[in-house]
């Protein structure tokens, strides 16, 4: 092989790797949808009030639990209902011991009937809430077939209790999902709409942090950049020197008495209230970077913790006076120096004139 024939494969190597090297890759996610879409899925996966009504002499309840993107398999074998709703084609899937049940309200005492039967029985069944669904949407409505369940997520999981049965019902999403919302779809979505808005309980074993705060201090970037090993930080409110200690989660607040090794709670937690702080506005004709001193005049709020405590939110609810924490270390022992919920310096308490402070065990990791 002569030194030209290698040419043309190397060039060809090269002009690869450089195209590879250059092209950025673009992540394609598995699933796009529209922004109709979202803003229908979001408002009817509420968690609202259930659907109350009657078949026959039984009630019927329906609750919206939520929308499942991957597929589930049912523990309860489940029946596919294709319904025609003025040309288009809904999947509302139901266990089978609902479907016998509702069945069962116009032919009681026999098996399960076979299809066309199974249809036109389950339609005859829910004709009361056929007729209301087809004033509300002026489509006529129309099962068309029930069959092994075979349709795939994604779906809206319901809850349903018929009588004294109650099981699963999947109302099958329309496809594509990155389009326009179709017309017996938003139809329905005005309906679940029409549901009171019901807030949804979140698990009493959620775990949180409950921080023990000693005092806090507003300082600027530039006095945490110049902190240095022996300074001492004067915090502006001290509850600590009181014998108290400020017990905070998130946006909520108590104060606890130090008694020994524990802190004793005197009243439950409520929101902290903060200054609304105003600043009038401008659009600034210049494009440049802040400076670094701009950036100095940043103000930082630092808060002094000599602990934390995980617990459930089910126990922040039922916390109140006299509650215990134990301390679980020395209260004179070092304490930590947060920012933004995060760990920047240790200090030990001191006693500056009448007030006390936090001297610094080291640099601020915000300086190092």
């Amino acid at each position: 092989m002569t030194a030209s024939s290698l040419i043309d494969p190397i060039v060809q190597l090269r002009t690869a790797l450089m195209t590879g090297l250059g092209r950025r890759t673009i992540f394609e996610p598995a699933l796009t949808l529209s922004p109709e879409v979202v803003a229908w899925v979001n408002d009817i996966a509420a968690s609202r009030g259930p659907f109350l009504s009657r078949v026959g002499d039984k009630p019927l309840s329906v609750s919206m639990e939520g929308l499942v993107w991957q597929h589930e398999t049912s523990v309860i074998p489940m029946l596919d209902c294709i319904w025609d709703l003025g040309g288009e084609t809904v999947v509302l899937s139901l266990s089978r011991p609902l479907v016998e049940a509702l069945v069962s309200t116009v032919q009681s005492g026999l098996h399960f009937p076979s299809e066309p039967t199974a249809s036109l029985i389950l339609e005859l069944a829910l004709e009361p809430l056929i007729v209301r669904l087809e004033n509300k949407t002026n489509r006529n409505v129309h099962l068309l077939r029930v069959g092994e369940a075979m349709t795939l997520a994604p779906y809206l999981e319901l809850e349903i209790v018929f009588g004294s049965v109650s099981g699963k019902g999947r109302l099958f999403l329309f496809s594509p999902l990155d389009g326009l919302v179709p017309v017996v779809f938003r139809a329905l979505g005005e309906l679940f709409a029409q549901l009171p808005r019901q807030p949804r309980e979140l698990s009493p074993g959620l775990p949180i942090i409950v921080a023990g705060e000693i005092g806090t201090l507003r300082a600027s970037a530039a006095l945490l950049r110049r902190a240095s090993v022996g300074d001492a930080l004067l915090p502006d409110i001290t509850p600590f020197g009181r014998g108290q200690i400020a017990l905070s989660v998130g946006q909520l607040w108590t104060r606890a008495d130090l008694e020994g090794d524990h802190l004793i709670l005197r009243g439950p937690f409520r929101p902290r209230s903060r200054h609304l702080e105003n600043a009038h506005m401008t659009e600034s004709e210049s494009q440049l970077r802040p400076s670094d001193a701009d950036l100095d005049d940043v103000e930082i709020m630092l808060v002094f913790e000599c602990g934390r405590w995980p617990m459930s939110l089910g126990a922040l609810r039922s916390a109140g006076d006299g509650h215990v924490f134990e301390l679980g270390r020395p209260i004179d022992g070092p304490v930590d120096i947060v920012a933004n919920g995060r760990c920047i310096g240790r200090g030990d308490i001191v006693r500056i004139g009448d007030e006390l402070g936090i001297r610094l065990r080291g640099r601020l990791a915000c300086n190092d």
